[in-house]
């Protein structure tokens, strides 16, 4: 008979009780084996918090408890789940599925005194783990306010030495050189370039990047101003471990604490270093070459992400090209977990302008026509865009639940299997965030009608002068009507603002409609550059 084995451990749980993986291994078998198995498959999480479900290993563990195992062990109640709630849940569904659940640590019964003495676990456990939390948040601001930092911050030109930072001089010569080349004119890309050219150890011991450069340029602690307590982290580690986006929030400036630091640089000479950074940015990296005019507006059809502007040569001319920011190799230059390369192609800037103005252009002619656009795309396009999203969901569920039937027979290891579980968390949190916009777009489109008499006006003070206009002002029209640009092979789709020209606030829904390739646009789709 099989018998399933549960294992988990987290850093802060190794660190408090010595929960090693091992050792709750070793346990579990040898209670297994107590128990009359003869067979054993033991699955387990390393370094996953206790209080998510959305656990690789307890998935892949239900999956094999649902395909016909005798027993379920565990090494202890708190090794489950930190929550008493979803302890209970747990427990329901291995019960359903004909199995037993074991524990190492205490023994359980199926009756009301068991029942009662696993929920008063369950309750402690819980209440244990908010007790630690609580003790160790007073400890480290007790800490803090005393001057001394809770953890390594890892600032480059420093090192962290019982709760202080000491300078590293041959990194503080690197950077205080940096800031130098920075305030005489050269870009963060330059200065990366150099180092790497005169093989300078970076941060991270691989090669430097402009991001890199950047973001040490950007950074206070050089002033001597480092403050802990800025931002509240709590309930990131679990969101992320779910799939989740999550960004820290920062606290009230009030709440921060500040922890000295030695100063590399004087604050009049930082002051001005940002001065110079924020002036280069403005241009493209240190001087603007050329002009995109649907900057901030394209977003890639195929992943979602922003689209930028980039040069290329072809046939000794330049061409402007607008591509998905996945598609470069330098997007992932400073991740710790690269993400997977869009496919989308390059799109040329010219023909895409061309094309998004003919549509703005349209709209001003005949405001009608845009409001016409909005039902059709409601009552077509929009809906027909739903129902692909929610395909590839109901696909994602699927995918999800192979991976974890090709781990639990060994067919793929747990990194390949934890990879596979985040891709398909970030995908689906991309696809739920697109369902939930569409569906404002389809409310928005039946609302639109009330913009046209603000787009009337607009049409009348431009009337007769659009073929004049400076690509400038046709700049201002198409942020004034347009929200966003969505680019795929051989599509167009725009959105419009058409509830912001009605005078209500921009954040507002827009509808969304189509503009068909025209025909120097497919022309031009052969002669485009590969993507690199």
């Amino acid at each position: 008979m099989l018998a399933v084995v549960y294992i988990r451990v987290s850093t802060e749980d190794q660190a408090r009780h010595g929960y090693s993986l091992e050792a709750q291994e070793a346990a579990c078998r040898k209670k297994a084996r107590e128990l009359g198995a003869a067979q054993v498959e033991v699955y387990r999480d390393e370094g996953v918090t206790g209080e998510i479900l959305e656990r690789p290993g307890l998935q892949a563990a239900l999956t094999a408890v649902n395909a016909g195992a005798a027993w379920f062990v565990v090494y202890d109640p708190d090794r489950l789940s930190r929550r008493l709630a979803h302890q209970l849940l747990l427990m329901e569904v291995i019960e359903k599925a004909g199995c037993r659940l074991e524990f190492v640590t205490c023994e359980w019964q199926d009756t009301p005194e068991g029942r009662l003495f696993y929920s008063l676990r369950g309750a402690i456990a819980e209440y244990e783990k908010e007790k630690f939390k609580a003790r160790s948040r007073f400890g480290k601001l007790a800490k803090a306010r005393r001057g001394l930092l809770t953890h390594d911050p890892r600032v480059y030109g420093y090192r962290h030495s019982s709760g202080k930072l000491e300078v590293d001089q041959d990194q503080a010569a690197v950077y205080r050189r940096m800031v130098e080349m920075a305030l005489s004119g050269m870009s963060p890309e330059a200065i990366a370039a150099q180092f790497n050219a005169e093989g300078v150890p970076a941060p991270q011991g691989d090669k430097w990047y402009r991001a890199t450069v950047r973001r040490i340029l950007k950074n206070r602690t050089y002033v001597g101003e480092l403050y802990l307590n800025r931002y509240n982290a709590e309930g990131i580690k679990a969101a992320r471990q779910r799939g989740q986006k999550a960004t820290c929030r920062e606290r009230p400036k009030e709440d921060w604490i500040a922890v000295p630091v030695p100063a590399l640089i004087e604050p009049e000479k930082w002051a001005a270093l940002q001065e110079k950074l924020s002036r280069a940015k403005k241009g493209r990296r240190g001087g603007r070459v050329h002009s995109y005019h649907l900057s901030g507006l394209v977003a890639c059809g195929l992943c979602g992400r922003a689209m930028a502007g980039q040069s290329g040569h072809s046939k000794n001319r330049t061409y402007r090209y607008y591509a998905c920011l996945n598609t470069w190799d330098r997007a992932n230059g400073d991740r710790r977990e690269p993400i997977p390369k869009c496919t989308n192609r390059l799109h040329r800037a010219d023909i895409l302008e061309e094309a998004v103005w003919a549509k703005v252009r349209e709209w001003l002619n005949d405001p009608e026509a845009l409001f016409r656009d909005a039902h059709q795309e409601a009552g077509g396009r929009i809906e027909n865009e739903i129902n692909l999203v929610q395909k590839r969901l109901k696909q994602l569920k699927r995918e999800r639940e192979r991976a974890f039937e090709a781990y639990r027979r060994g067919l793929v290891d747990v990194e390949m299997f934890e990879r596979a579980v985040l891709d398909v968390g970030r995908e689906k949190a991309v696809l739920e965030a697109r369902l939930k916009e569409l569906e404002e777009v389809r409310q928005a489109a039946l609302l639109a009608e009330r913009g046209v008499e603000a787009l009337r006006e607009l049409a009348r003070q431009v009337a007769g002068r659009l073929d004049d206009l400076s690509w400038g002002e046709k700049e201002k029209l198409i942020n004034l009507l347009v929200r966003r640009v969505v680019v795929r092979e051989g599509e167009v789709l725009v959105e419009a603002r058409v509830q912001a020209a009605a005078g209500v606030s921009r954040s507002g829904t827009a509808p969304r409609v189509a503009v068909p390739p025209s025909k120097p646009f497919e022309a031009a789709a052969a002669a485009q550059l590969p993507r690199r």
